[in-house]
Parts: structure tokens; sequence; C-alpha cells
């Protein structure tokens, strides 16, 4: 489930902030390049079916360099020949009315006040010592001596620290495999299918709901260490270029056994979800939802198209409750990358 720390935070106001960084010897970048096999397809298909439909799957990698190149001929062809591509299932919170520039700027004090701490604590007050230690490493690296960020709630602080990162390590999390299919997809006109909950909010109640989640605490000490490994974790490079060179060759064993990013994006979530905004707006199977979506997206398309081209992230489709799970447990035959 991608949400940006949940959709709520775009509403609530969440925009990229500028990080100031100290020098530092910059991430060796990996560049792939050549008629590589890319990364591997799974292809699925129902028992007994004499039309036999397929859907093809391909993962959608970790973080990797954003001047990584790969081109895979396979890749291009079945997608260009499907009827359908099928992205991830997504969330979005929406106003139920266009709340317009104008509008949009006169919320802004109350936006930047709900990334704040209620009474004015600091980050060193709310996190465990041994947290905050890590967390001043980090925020070394990669704010440098940024002070504001200080005063944040540790959800917010985290996604700041995430985004300087990526940034300082020259990373890119997603669009790799669209990025060299979308624009023939789309000239192509082949259907893109993007599944997606809504949940609508009220035009008139956004500023009164900002103000309520700015004064509300949060259960987001799971997300802050999280954050904190996963940031730790893009920093090691000799695993970084393994990763990179594992899902553009296609060796999705190598790639298997390289250690687990951390995910923040569950706890930190749920940080967002547990607050009692999020509550009056958000189911708290939420996740099911989600999942179970793209799975009912999956098996119509399966059912309509002769062939189906789905991308979803490498980690979501392979964890034992992940897509392929979900799959097979509904009696879809699976057939690995070779």
């Amino acid at each position: 489930m991608r949400t940006n720390i949940l959709s709520i935070c775009v509403l609530l106001g969440t925009a990229p902030v500028s990080a100031q960084s100290i020098e530092e010897a910059p991430l060796e970048e990996v560049v792939v390049t050549g008629e590589f096999p890319g990364p591997g397809l799974w292809k699925v298909t129902r028992a007994g079916d004499e039309s036999n439909h397929i859907l093809w799957i391909v993962g959608e990698p970790p973080p990797l360099p954003k001047s990584m190149k790969w081109k895979s001929k396979e890749i291009e062809a079945v997608a260009l020949g499907a009827q359908e591509i099928l992205r991830d299932s997504s969330v979005s919170m929406e106003p139920d009315e266009k709340i317009g520039f104008f509008r949009g700027m006169t919320l802004l004090p109350a936006i930047l006040e709900a990334r704040r701490n209620p009474d004015e604590a600091r980050l060193k007050d709310l996190v465990p010592p041994d947290l905050y230690a890590r967390w001043l490493v980090q925020k070394k690296q990669y704010l440098g001596r940024e002070t504001g960020v200080e005063s944040w709630r540790p959800l917010f602080a985290a996604e700041k620290l995430r985004k300087a990162a990526f940034d300082d390590l020259k990373l890119r999390e997603s669009g790799r495999v669209w990025e060299v299919i979308g624009k023939q997809v789309e000239k192509r006109k082949i259907k893109v299918t993007n599944p997606r909950l809504t949940f609508k909010i009220k035009r008139s109640e956004v500023r009164t709901k900002l103000k309520e989640f700015s004064r509300e605490s949060l259960a987001d000490l799971e997300c802050f260490g999280t954050m904190l490994a996963f940031t730790e974790a893009l920093g090691d490079r000799e695993t970084q270029n393994a990763r990179a060179h594992a899902w553009a060759t296609g060796d999705h064993e190598a790639l298997m056994r390289l250690p687990a990013l951390p995910s923040p994006n569950l706890p930190c979530a749920m940080a967002v979800m547990s607050s009692q905004v999020a509550r009056e707006f958000i189911p708290a199977d939420l996740r099911d939802k989600v999942h179970a979506l793209w799975l009912e997206a999956a098996e119509k398309s399966l059912a309509t198209n002769a062939s189906t081209f789905a991308i979803v992230p490498f980690v979501k489709l392979t964890r034992p409750d992940g897509y392929l799970a979900m799959l097979r447990g509904k009696g879809y035959l699976i057939e690995a990358p070779q």
C-alpha cells in the first residue's frame, strides 16, 4: 500500500522540503546497460481455462540508483502485446469540492502547524535515547544543520529524512518498468487500470480537521524507528549495487538472498490511520481492502483479456501474504521466472 505517509498527509500538505546536507562521498552510481533479460515475469493462469488467458506480473524493484539503465525486449514485448496494464492498488483522500489555489494558500498556516509536535515538544523529548542518537547521525548526514525539524512529530521528521536520503544518494523508489513501456503504452492506447480506494472529506471541514490533527498525539515511534533503519540500509553501497545488478539481470535468487530492506510504509501509514481524524474517514481494515481491490482487478483482467501485464512492487509480490500467495490461494497456477 503506497500512501506517502498515507494520502491524508498529502491532504494535510506534507510537501517535500529541500534539505541541506553535509559533504559526503556520493553513492557510487550503478549503470546497467546492454541487452540484459531484465526483471523476470511471473505467469499466472486459471486451471482448466481453455481460452489460455495469461496474467504476466513483473515486480518493481526496491530503491535503486537513478542512473541505472536496463532494457528488456521480453518486458516490452509482453507489455505492448497485452490488452490491459494493471498497476498496484492505492489510496487517496480528497475534498468533496475543489479547493483551489487561493483557498489552499489560506490553509497553509494550519498545514504547517499540523506537522509540529503538540505543546512545543522536541524530538529528543519524545524519542527513546537510542533512537535519538541514531537520528542525530542520519540527520547530520542528510539534513546537515537543519534545526526546525527537531520540533516536528517523529512521523514527519522521518519522512523528511527519507526524502533527503533519496536525493543525496541519487535513488528513486519506483517507476522503473513504467519508464520503459509507458510512452509506448500511451501511444498504442492500451488500457491502464489503477485500482484505487478514494475517501472524501468535506471541503468545509478541512481547516477544522487540520486543527484537530495538530492537537492530537500520534503513535509514530515505530514509524520513526523503522524509517531510521531504512535510511541506514540505503547507505550500504555494496548491497545497493548488488541489488541493482540482480534486479536488472533478472537474478531473483540473488535478489531474494540480499538482506530485506526495512519497510516503513505500513507502520507510518498505521500511525496516521490510528489518529482520531483518520478513523473518521478510513476503515480499520484498510490494508486488507486495498489488497483485495488489487486481487479483484487481477481476477477480472485475467477472465477478460487474453493477456494482461501487471506491475507491482517486488516485495508485495513475493512476501508470504503477498499477491502471489493470494492468487495461489484462489487456485490460480503460477509459474516463476526462469
